[in-house]
C-alpha cells in the first residue's frame, strides 16, 4: 500500500513498485488506508507522514496494531528529520527521505521481500490463539499495573463485555490476554478482523481490536454481527483512551461505544509504569538474544536509572524497539536520548514536537469542549469562548466541526 495525498507521486511509487513485480494499492488520504488496512491488510505500507486531517503517523499506528502488525516505511522531506524519529519509535520499520530514488526504494523492498514471514498455519494460529506473536505475561510491579490487574480479575468474574483502553503499544492486547486466562475454561481467545468477513465463534473470547479505528461503515457493520453473537461469547474490545471523547470527535458511533463498555477499564502507558522498565527490558533482552542467539548486553544501572526516567512516547513497543537493537547493535543502543516529563501543564518537547501543531490541537479541543457544554449550541459556544459567530464559524470549519 502506497499512501500519499500527492496523487502524483503515490501513482509513480506504485508504478515503479509494480514493474518489479509487487501488487500495489495506491491511496491519497490517510483514513482511506486505516480503513482499507483492515478490510485488506498489505504486507507493507509506503506511507508520508505530512498529510492532512489523518496523518502519517496515525497510519502507522493503526498498521503496527494490526495483528500481525503489518510493517511500515514512511517517506520525510529533508528538514523532517525529528518527526520521522517519532515515527521510529512508533514502530515504523524505517524512513526514507525526500525525494526517494528508485535505487534507496528497491534495496529497501528487497530486504523485506528477502526477510522470512511467518508460515500460513503460524499465521492463522497468531490471530486465533494470541494478541501477538510474541506472548508473555504482564509485568506488574508498578501500582498503576497492578491495579489493572486487579480490576482484570474482578472484570473476569462476570460475563460482561469489556473496553480496554489505552495508547498504542501499552499493552491493552496483552491486557485482553489477560482477562481471558482469568477465566478458566472458558473455551479459545480469537482476535476478530471486522473487514475481512471472519467467522464469528461460538464459545470463548473475541477481542475486537482497535475499533476506533474502524470506519463508520464497518462500526455498522460491527454492530449488526453482535445482534447475532451467542451469549456464550465474551467479548473484549481495546480501543484508544477516553472513549466519550472519541464519540464526541465523530471517530466513534455512541451506540456501539456502549454496547461494548459495559466494564472499563484504563491499561496505563509506560510512562506510567516506571517500576515495570526494569523487569520488561529483562525480559525483552532475554527474547531477542534467544531469538538471534546472542549473547544478552550487560546493562549498567546508570542505563537503567535512565530508561526509567524516559517517558517512552512509544510505550512498550519502543522499550521491545531498544532491546532488540541492543542486542543486534550492542548494549550502548541504550543510550539514547531520554525525554523526561514536562513541568505540569506542559507539553513534552521531545523530537518531531511542532508548536503550530501543538497550539491547534489545544483549540480544536477546546472547541469541541464549548460545543459539548453548550449542547450543540453554537451561540452558547461562542459566548463560553468570547469570541465572534463569524470567528466561531470559521474555526470550526478549518477542524471539521461545522456539522457537529
Amino acid at each position: 500500500m502506497v499512501v500519499d495525498d500527492n496523487r502524483s507521486a503515490a501513482d509513480a511509487l506504485a508504478r515503479v513498485l509494480r514493474k518489479q513485480g509487487d501488487e500495489v494499492t495506491p491511496l491519497y488520504d490517510g483514513q482511506s488506508a486505516i480503513d482499507q488496512m483492515a478490510i485488506d491488510p498489505p504486507d507493507v505500507i509506503l506511507t508520508d507522514l505530512k498529510m492532512e486531517p489523518v496523518g502519517g503517523i496515525e497510519v502507522l499506528q493503526a498498521a503496527r496494531a494490526q495483528r500481525p502488525p503489518i510493517e511500515v516505511i514512511v517517506f520525510t522531506a529533508y528538514g523532517a528529520v525529528d518527526v520521522a524519529v517519532k515515527a521510529m519509535q512508533c514502530g515504523a520499520l524505517d524512513f526514507l527521505t525526500k525525494p526517494v530514488t528508485v535505487g534507496q526504494l528497491a534495496a529497501r523492498i528487497e530486504e523485506l521481500r528477502t526477510s522470512v514471514p511467518l508460515e500460513p498455519h503460524e499465521l492463522e494460529d497468531a490471530q486465533t490463539e494470541d494478541i501477538t506473536t510474541q506472548s508473555f505475561e504482564f509485568v506488574a510491579e508498578a501500582a498503576s499495573s497492578r491495579h489493572m490487574l486487579d480490576e482484570l480479575r474482578k472484570a473476569a468474574a462476570a460475563p460482561s463485555p469489556v473496553w480496554i483502553e489505552g495508547e498504542v503499544g501499552s499493552g491493552r492486547g496483552h491486557a485482553a490476554e489477560a482477562l481471558h486466562h482469568f477465566r478458566k475454561n472458558t473455551g479459545p481467545l480469537t482476535v476478530m478482523n471486522v473487514g475481512r468477513k471472519q467467522a464469528w465463534p461460538t464459545e470463548g473470547t473475541a477481542v475486537l481490536p482497535n475499533v476506533d479505528h474502524l470506519g463508520d461503515d464497518l462500526q455498522l457493520q460491527l454492530l449488526r454481527d453482535l445482534e447475532t453473537l451467542p451469549p456464550t461469547v465474551r467479548l473484549i474490545t481495546t480501543a484508544s483512551p477516553n472513549g466519550r471523547r472519541l464519540i464526541t470527535e465523530g471517530k466513534l458511533r455512541a451506540e456501539l461505544y456502549y454496547a461494548l463498555a459495559v466494564l472499563v477499564i484504563g491499561c496505563p502507558p509506560l510512562r506510567e509504569r516506571a517500576d515495570d522498565v526494569p523487569s520488561l527490558l529483562a525480559y525483552a533482552l532475554d527474547l531477542f538474544a534467544n531469538k538471534y542467539d546472542r549473547p544478552r548486553p550487560a546493562i549498567g544501572a546508570d542505563q537503567v536509572s535512565n530508561l526509567t526516567r524516559h517517558q517512552w512516547p512509544g510505550n512498550v513497543r519502543e522499550l521491545f524497539n531498544i532491546a532488540e537493537r541492543a542486542v543486534v547493535m550492542g548494549p550502548s543502543a541504550l543510550d539514547g536520548d531520554i525525554i523526561e516529563a514536562a513541568p505540569a501543564g506542559l507539553p513534552k518537547l521531545e523530537p518531531g514536537f511542532a508548536l503550530s501543531n501543538y497550539m491547534e490541537s489545544v483549540e480544536r479541543q477546546i472547541l469541541v469542549e464549548a460545543l459539548r457544554k453548550a449542547d450543540g449550541d453554537r451561540n452558547q459556544a461562542g459566548r463560553l469562548l468570547g469570541v465572534e459567530r463569524n470567528t466561531l464559524r470559521y474555526k470550526l470549519n478549518k477542524y471539521g466541526l461545522l456539522d457537529s
